[in-house]
């Protein structure tokens, strides 16, 4: 190699970008500089799927107990209501990246700024609870600027769009009435109001919330029976958590309802409590099941 080309291309080499890096505005209001994050902590099961989604999960060094899909072997830092900061901090992250509900625990509430004391940059995005499959497409929009890969965001957020549009042409003719049944044991369970990821679900498929509050009440044979669903939604572990469909049919008021008599009992992910980016998934399996229970 002459020292003439030599030369030129110290000289190219020297004027190539450095690593992208973003300017990414969090929905607290304050705007994280980030470069390539190499050893991110991603708080809320939600958070890390998304990242698995735009193929940079080999970033995550942590997560909390709600990251399990779709590895469930990494660190754990804790429960998601009650998060330790040094358990974070001695990860090394180079940036934490959770939901505002997350944050907002009366556990955590102090937690972004003992994070941020320590040198520790804090991203916090929308919480999972509001905005449906629209809030999804917004945090998949920041952390595709925090990775640099927008046409990997815009390519899951086609993917969505399709899915919803198998769910709209699968959903039963007539909505049925649902209620959503949070158990973790057959004398101990709850009922999901209208707010939340559970409400987006049955909207989404096809059914009508019929819970007449906005949070959870804890179960009673007399609300369930009032009520009278159609259909009666539940977590996978939760199901298994009273001894399947025989068990659940046992619980306070279940087999006097029109779902118990029917034995039309469905069961979703565990993750469905925070809206994430397979709610279109799961609405279009409860879609198909209701579309052919119901009438098509």
């Amino acid at each position: 190699m002459t020292k003439h080309l030599k030369t030129t291309l110290v000289l190219s080499l020297a004027l190539l970008p450095a690593a992208s890096a973003a300017s990414v505005k969090g929905a607290d209001g304050v705007t994280v500089n980030v470069s390539s994050p190499k050893r991110v902590v991603a708080l809320n099961g939600t958070t890390v799927e998304l990242i698995y989604r735009l193929g940079k999960q080999g970033t995550i060094v942590g997560t909390d107990v709600t990251g399990t899909y779709p590895a469930n072997k990494l660190p754990s830092v804790g429960h998601w209501a009650q998060l330790p900061a040094e358990g974070i901090i001695s990860l090394k992250p180079d940036l934490v990246i959770g939901t505002a509900d997350n944050f907002a625990t009366p556990k955590n509430t102090t937690l972004v700024g003992q994070l941020r004391a320590a040198g520790v940059k804090v991203l916090v995005l929308p919480a999972t609870d509001t905005g449906g499959l629209d809030g999804v497409k917004t945090r998949l929009n920041l952390l595709s600027q925090v990775y640099g890969v927008p046409s990997a965001a815009s390519a899951l957020t086609k993917s969505f769009d399709t899915t919803l549009a198998a769910v709209k042409a699968n959903r039963p003719r007539v909505a049925p009435k649902v209620v959503f049944l949070y158990a973790h044991s057959p004398s101990d369970a709850s009922i999901y109001g209208t707010e939340g990821g559970a409400n987006e679900l049955i909207e989404l498929a096809g059914g009508k919330n019929i819970a007449p509050f906005k949070d959870t009440k804890t179960l009673t044979a007399e609300a369930l029976v009032a009520m009278n669903p159609d259909a009666i939604i539940m977590l996978d572990r939760g199901l298994d958590s009273v001894g399947g469909l025989e068990g659940a049919l046992k619980m306070p008021g279940v087999a006097q309802t029109n779902a118990g008599r029917n034995r039309r009992i469905y069961t979703v992910d565990n993750s469905i409590r925070w809206i994430g980016p397979r709610l279109p998934e799961f609405a279009l399996k409860l879609a198909r099941e209701w579309k052919k229970d119901f009438g098509r």
